[in-house]
C-alpha cells in the first residue's frame, strides 16, 4: 500500500504542522519585525516542535529538516517497500515527526502542513525544536488513498494548464479573530467558508471534485489522534489528507509573537487549505506516489515535497490576493503577509523539504500578483526555483 498525504509537517503543513520555514521574531521597537526580514542563520523560526530531535529546521509540509535513519525506515538500498501510513502536511520547513512504538512507523510529512504545516505545510510557528521523545500509537496501516480524489497528475494536471484559471475576487466577512477556542473558531470557520467560496467553482470547472475539509480548532494539541499522526501531541497546524481534515491547535501558532495581526494565522489557513486543493485534484496522489517510489528523503523525493509545498505558498498567495482585490484584506495587511512568506524555509542543516526563505516567499508572491493556478505550477518549474 502506498502512503499518501501531507504535513505542511506534523505539518506548513505550512505537516503536521502548516506552511516551510519559520518566522523570525519582530525587531526591537517594531510591532511585527522589519520589510525584508530573515531568519538569522541557524535560528528556527519556530519553536521546540514536537517529535523532531534538536537541530530540526522549521515546520512546513510534512515535517521538516534533519533526520536521521528513521523508524519504520529501512536502511538505504532496501528492496520491498513496505507499506506506508498517510503524510500529514504542516507549515513550510518541518521535519519528519519520529515516534517510538506504536510499530515503530513515521508519519511522513510529504504538505501540505501542513502541521500548518504543513506542513502541508505554512505553519508550525515556534522558535525550537520538536521533542525528540514523541511517542504513542502510530497512524493507522489500512489508509487507502481516495481512488475519487481528481486526476492524479502532478505538472498536467487541469487545475494548472488553463493559463486563465484564477480565484475571482470576493467580499469576505471574517469573524473577529482571538485566542479563545470558541472566537478563534468561528474566525477559521468563515475563513473556511470563503476560501470554499474561491476554490470550489475553479475545481468545478476543470470537472475535478469537492469535499469541504474538516475544521479541528483545539487550544493545544493534546489528546488529539489523527490518522496521520497518530496519538501523538507532537505538531502544529496541519493538514491530513487521509482524513480532509485541518488541525489549528492554537498553542501552536505563537500568537505572542503575532499578537492579533491576524492575516499571519489567515496565510497558514489559506496555506493547508491549498493543499486540500491539492488533494482534491489528485495533485498529492501523483505526487506522494512518485516521492515514495524515489525514496522521500532520496534528493527526487525531497525535491517532489518542495514542489508540494512551494505550490501550497502559491495558492495561499492567489487566496490572499482575491481576497483583498474583493476588500477585505488591507495593502498593510497583505504587506505583512509577504513579509512573513520570505522569513520562512529551509535552513542549514534542514531536511530540505520545502525550500529556501527567498524561494517560499517569491511564490507566494507570484499567486497574490499573478492571481493564475498555471503560475503556480511548481512541478513544471526549474529545479533552482524550487531549491
Amino acid at each position: 500500500m502506498r502512503g499518501y498525504g501531507g504535513v505542511t509537517q506534523p505539518p506548513y503543513g505550512y505537516g503536521p504542522v502548516p506552511p516551510g520555514g519559520q518566522p523570525v521574531p519582530p525587531r526591537p521597537g517594531s510591532p511585527y519585525g522589519q520589510p525584508g526580514y530573515r531568519p538569522a542563520p541557524g535560528q528556527p523560526g519556530y519553536g521546540q516542535q514536537p517529535g523532531y530531535p534538536p537541530g530540526y529546521g522549521q515546520p512546513g509540509y510534512g515535517p521538516p529538516p534533519g533526520y536521521g535513519q528513521q523508524p519504520g525506515y529501512p536502511a538505504p538500498g532496501y528492496g520491498q517497500r513496505a507499506p506506508m501510513p498517510p503524510t500529514p502536511y504542516g507549515p513550510p520547513g518541518r521535519p519528519p515527526q519520529k515516534r517510538k512504538g506504536g510499530g515503530g512507523w513515521i508519519a511522513l510529512l510529504l504538505i501540505i502542513v501542513f502541521v500548518v504545516a504543513g506542513g502541508l505545510v505554512r505553519g508550525a510557528f515556534s522558535h525550537g525544536r520538536l521533542s525528540s521523545t514523541a511517542s504513542g500509537p502510530g497512524p493507522s496501516m489500512t489508509y487507502t488513498p481516495d481512488s475519487n480524489g481528481g486526476v492524479s497528475e502532478t505538472g498536467t494536471n487541469p487545475l494548472l494548464t488553463d493559463p486563465n484559471t484564477t480565484l475571482i475576487p470576493a467580499k469576505c466577512s471574517y469573524a473577529p479573530w482571538s485566542t479563545q477556542v470558541d472566537t478563534a473558531r468561528k474566525f477559521f470557520e468563515t475563513a473556511a467558508s470563503c476560501l470554499e467560496s474561491a476554490w470550489k467553482p475553479v475545481l468545478a470547472q476543470k470537472n475535478l471534485p469537492f469535499q469541504s475539509p474538516t475544521l479541528n480548532v483545539s487550544a493545544s494539541t493534546d489528546g488529539i489522534t489523527t490518522p496521520c499522526t497518530g496519538s501523538t501531541s507532537n505538531f502544529a497546524a496541519f493538514y491530513c489528507p487521509a482524513n480532509k481534515t485541518i488541525y489549528m491547535p492554537l498553542s501552536q501558532l505563537q500568537t505572542d509573537l503575532f499578537k492579533d495581526n491576524w492575516i499571519v494565522y489567515l496565510s497558514v489557513f489559506a496555506h493547508e487549505y491549498g493543499h486540500h486543493v491539492q488533494a482534491m485534484a489528485g495533485i498529492l496522489r501523483k505526487a506522494n506516489s512518485d516521492r515514495v517510489d524515489a525514496g522521500v528523503r532520496s534528493e527526487k523525493g525531497l525535491e517532489l515535497s518542495r514542489r508540494i509545498e512551494l505550490q501550497a505558498n502559491c495558492f495561499d498567495g492567489m487566496y490572499l490576493g482575491s481576497s483583498a482585490n474583493g476588500g477585505s484584506l488591507t495593502t498593510g495587511q497583505i504587506t505583512l503577509a509577504r513579509r512573513d512568506a520570505h522569513g520562512r524555509g529551509d535552513q542549514r542543516g534542514d531536511m530540505r523539504d520545502h525550500g529556501t526563505a527567498d524561494n517560499g516567499g517569491t511564490w507566494f508572491e507570484i499567486g497574490v500578483d499573478k492571481d493564475r493556478a498555471a503560475q503556480c505550477n511548481t512541478f513544471t518549474a526549474s529545479a533552482s526555483s524550487v531549491s
